[in-house]
């Protein structure tokens, strides 16, 4: 009896795919959230958020602090396919010199699944990947750029770059590195800027420096058009400081001769920048501004900001803006919000934390890896016994939910199916 009845499911199955044509969703929209806080006396350590953007239901979208990261200070994440690289320091009362990692994250399996040391006393501000098997990671206080060969998972050069290198970013063979060239007294927050700031130009084909181009004092964001433009930012000084205080610089740099094209001077310190698919770039300062580089006016400035919900975090392919406010108190009152290209407000998720850095990604969740249930490496009739034998079952995280739509139903035998006796890679 229970053989005739999981005949007949797995034949409905098939006909449904090869008549119907009907599919379930071939990847997942996700927006990753690094929660950052660290409570280690009220149980709370930094996490990873994950949101499922295609799932209507706002709280049910949320996987809140789904992967621990451990006692840690993250700094930055980065997504490559179906990976996501997540750049942690060690933590420092003062954020003195010290070490860090890359971990890296498997988004389908929603794991770890290695982790690259990155050298002492260097503090990895940064990452940026250069496909296909290699990421350079900036080290604040060593003066240098790692190259990590990531198939190797370790370190396998050591660039010297300019003073204190924070941002970073990649455009037509050529690493830009924004060098903030700032010093801090150890064991103190005594921190004094010098006049040394400049951006690092780097052939990503040899890892070599070919050019130095100086910058205004602390320039520490930088981005790309991903066509021929680079644009860095001076944060500026604060009034806190004894140099201050000093508004940010916007920098637009011709990435084919790497001479400056021109400089804008700001009212008030600045962050980012980031940049959309319009070439629009946002610059936190006073409130989001949006420059044009296309007509290259300020469509929005401190008289009239863009959103006052904050900075930048990514971008995604339709120019919608993901903005992470963290509430540092503990109190769990931190949000995602999404923002789309004219400022209206889309959604507001809840994360977890100190929600303080967000990427998003499009991961291929129903392939080979994803209908082998079973993890034996072949997608076979034991993966169609384990769905069938929770079929109906409802929930997170299910074995068996091949297409994770929250239940075990008919759509993930069909998935089974598409890939019936192929091997994971």
């Amino acid at each position: 009896m229970h053989i005739r009845k999981f005949t007949f499911t797995f034949v409905l199955a098939i006909f449904m795919f090869v008549t119907l044509n009907v599919y379930a969703q071939e990847a997942e929209n996700l927006a990753i959230v690094v929660n950052g806080l660290r409570k280690p006396e009220a149980g709370i350590l930094p996490s990873l958020s994950i949101v499922n953007l295609d799932e209507p239901n706002l709280k049910k979208a949320v996987e809140n602090e789904i992967i621990p990261l451990g006692l840690v200070i993250p700094s930055d994440l980065e997504v490559q396919g179906n990976l996501l690289y997540v750049l942690l320091q060690e933590p420092d009362p003062f954020f003195d010199p010290r070490g860090g990692s890359i971990e890296i994250i498997n988004l389908l399996t929603r794991s770890n699944v290695g982790s690259i040391p990155i050298d002492s006393d260097t503090t990895p501000k940064q990452i940026v990947l250069i496909p296909p098997s290699k990421a350079y990671v900036t080290g604040l206080y060593s003066n240098v750029i790692y190259v990590v060969d990531l198939n190797q998972k370790s370190v396998v050069k050591r660039i010297p770059c300019g003073p204190m290198p924070d941002g970073i970013t990649v455009l037509n063979g050529k690493a830009y590195v924004a060098n903030s060239a700032y010093a801090k007294e150890p064991g103190t927050w005594n921190i004094s800027y010098d006049d040394t700031s400049n951006v690092t130009v780097i052939d990503t084909e040899t890892d070599t420096v070919i050019k130095t181009i100086p910058m205004p004092i602390n320039t520490n964001g930088i981005t790309s058009d991903s066509v021929s433009r680079v644009i860095a930012v001076s944060a500026g000084i604060g009034g806190w400081n004894p140099q201050g205080p000093i508004p940010g610089t916007v920098v637009f740099i011709d990435a084919v001769t790497d001479e400056v094209e021109k400089t804008i001077e700001l009212e008030t310190r600045a962050g980012g920048p980031t940049i959309d698919s319009m070439k629009r770039v946002f610059i936190s300062s006073g409130g989001l501004l949006v420059y044009d580089l296309v007509s290259e006016v300020w469509t929005h400035d401190a008289d009239n900001p863009f959103t006052d919900l904050g900075g930048v975090g990514a971008i995604d392919q339709n120019d919608n803006l993901y903005i992470a406010r963290a509430d540092w108190t503990g109190g769990r009152m931190d949000e995602l919000y999404v923002v789309a290209p004219d400022g209206t407000l889309l959604n507001t998720y809840g994360v977890g934390p100190g929600a303080s850095l967000v990427t998003v990604a499009q991961v291929q969740s129903i392939g080979v890896a994803a209908a082998n249930v079973n993890h034996d490496g072949v997608v076979n009739i034991l993966d169609l016994v384990l769905v069938a034998s929770n079929f109906g079952q409802t929930g997170r995280n299910l074995q068996g939910d091949v297409n994770r739509d929250g239940i075990i139903d008919v759509f993930d035998l069909v998935r089974i199916a598409k890939y019936f006796g192929q091997d994971v890679n």
